[in-house]
């Protein structure tokens, strides 16, 4: 015969047994998204390129010298106009059969930039008149456009990867809960296609032109989602 105490113990036992069923597993998703946004370039780069040759290694420095601080003037006077110097290399070239006197060459390039593609492609050609060559000439990002395209870029794959989680979730029957881990990759823009270039310069060559081709910006997010029953 169970006693009064037992007895009472048995109704609490029983909802301690139906009451702890085991939760149901939860399920993870993972999905990636990738958004692309076309961005129009919003400012002009061109490099120029300063050389010389000569029988003399100093002499030929000299010149070039002379030629990279006349375009550093000139491109310092045009407003709205970024100028900066790149690498400067001197060596001894071979003996040729029409030139078999020791020779020397001198290079440096002159980097220019700017918003305003007129007044840089005028300048452009003015510098070719005085002989520098163009080594490269195209339109790029600025990195406050290429910002504002990444953070575009990035919203967008995220709304993706939303909705494209939902849906699948639906078509489960289960609901979203969380997400566990979410990466995002960024992929730098590449600059726009050259569209003018000139090999060497030209005493009475017109400004070259350059056309703006828009930019593609890329964005990837990745994430594991949890989903649960309803």
């Amino acid at each position: 015969m169970l006693s009064r105490s037992a007895l009472s113990a048995a109704p609490l036992a029983a909802v301690l047994l139906f009451g702890t069923a085991p939760a149901r597993a939860e399920t993870m998703l993972h999905l990636a998204e990738t958004a692309t946004v076309m961005a129009e370039p919003d400012e002009l780069a061109a490099a120029v390129r300063a050389e010389a040759t000569s029988p003399s290694a100093a002499d030929a420095q000299a010149r070039v010298n002379a030629l990279v601080q006349e375009a550093l003037t000139r491109a310092r006077g045009v407003a709205g106009v970024t100028v900066s110097t790149g690498g400067y290399g001197v060596w001894r070239t071979g003996l040729t059969p029409q030139e078999r006197t020791e020779r020397w060459q001198a290079v440096q390039t002159v980097n220019l930039s700017g918003h305003e593609g007129t007044v840089l492609l005028k300048l452009v050609g003015e510098l070719q008149q005085r002989g520098l060559a163009v080594t490269s000439l195209g339109w790029r990002l600025s990195r406050a456009a290429a910002k504002r395209a990444q953070e575009e870029a990035t919203r967008r794959a995220i709304a993706g990867l939303r909705g494209r989680m939902e849906e699948a979730a639906k078509l489960l029957e289960l609901r979203f809960d969380s997400f566990r881990s979410v990466r995002l990759d960024e992929a730098s823009p590449h600059p726009a296609m050259l569209r003018a270039a000139a090999p060497m310069a030209m005493a009475a060559a017109p400004p070259p032109n350059a056309t703006p081709e828009d930019v593609a910006v890329t964005a990837t997010v990745e994430a594991d989602a949890v989903l649960q029953p309803h």
